[in-house]
C-alpha cells in the first residue's frame, strides 16, 4: 500500500519542505510524473524561493482522505523557470503514518459494480466514499491483471436523490489504486480493503456526489 500513496487519487495535497540558506522552505506541490525510481513534483515559483542544492535532504507530507503520511527524501535536482518549479526526488518506499483524519472519511454502504471489458465484474458495496473515489472490502483477491486495466464503475445512489439524478446512479470510468489487508477491524479482519479512483468524473456526477457527501456528514 505505501508505495502507492503518491499515485492515490484520494490524495488531497502534498507539501515538500527543506532547509536552504538557513531557512526552512515549504512548498505545496503537485505530482507530475512517477516511475519506480524518480518522482517529479511541480509548483508555481513561491515568493522569495530559494533553489535547493542537488541531493538536499527534504521531507514530504502527503495528505489523503485516510490520513497524513510523511517520509524523508532527497531532492535530486530542481529546474526553475518563470512559471514553474520542477523538483526531482527519489521515490520513497516507506512512509510514517502521522495522524488519523476520521472526520474526512465518509463511511457509507452503497451498491457498486465494477465491470471490465472482458466481462469480469466485481459486485460489492462501498465502505468509504470521497470525491476522488471509493474503497470497499472483499474476501477475494483481485488478479494483478485487473489492477492495471480501466473499468466502468456503477454506483447506486439513495432513492432520496432521484430529483437531482433521475437515474439514481453514477457511472464513471475507474481504475485500481491500492490495497491492504485489514489487521485491526474485527468485522473485516484479514479481508482486502481495495481503493479505486474515479477517472474524469463528469461535472454533473461530481455535483451529485458532492451533495451526497454533504448529506452523509450533516
Amino acid at each position: 500500500m505505501q508505495e502507492n500513496i503518491l499515485r492515490d487519487s484520494l490524495v488531497t495535497h502534498i507539501f515538500l519542505s527543506y532547509m536552504e540558506a538557513g531557512k526552512k522552505q515549504v512548498v505545496r506541490v503537485k505530482l507530475r510524473f512517477i516511475d519506480t525510481r524518480q518522482a517529479y513534483f511541480s509548483a508555481p515559483p513561491p515568493i522569495n524561493f530559494v533553489k535547493p542544492k542537488r541531493k538536499t535532504p527534504a521531507e514530504i507530507k502527503v495528505f489523503t482522505v485516510d490520513g497524513v503520511y510523511k517520509t524523508d527524501i532527497f531532492i535530486n535536482d530542481t529546474q526553475v523557470n518563470l512559471t514553474e518549479v520542477l523538483f526531482e526526488v527519489s521515490v520513497p518506499k516507506l512512509w510514517e503514518y502521522v495522524q488519523q483524519r476520521s472526520s474526512s472519511r465518509n463511511r457509507v454502504s452503497l451498491p457498486v459494480k465494477i465491470k471490465y471489458n472482458d466481462g469480469f465484474e466485481i459486485e460489492t458495496a462501498t465502505f468509504d466514499i470521497a470525491l476522488g473515489g471509493i474503497a470497499f472490502y472483499s474476501r477475494d483477491a483481485i488478479s494483478s491483471i485487473y489492477k492495471k486495466l480501466p473499468a466502468v464503475l456503477t454506483m447506486e445512489l439513495p432513492k432520496s436523490m432521484w430529483i437531482k439524478n433521475p437515474d439514481c446512479k453514477i457511472v464513471v470510468e475507474t481504475c485500481f489504486v491500492r490495497e491492504r489487508i485489514e489487521e485491526e477491524d474485527e468485522e473485516h479482519f484479514h479481508q482486502f480493503l481495495y481503493s479505486y479512483k474515479f477517472v474524469n468524473l463528469p461535472k454533473d456526477a461530481e455535483n451529485t456526489l458532492r451533495e451526497l457527501l454533504l448529506q452523509i456528514t450533516d
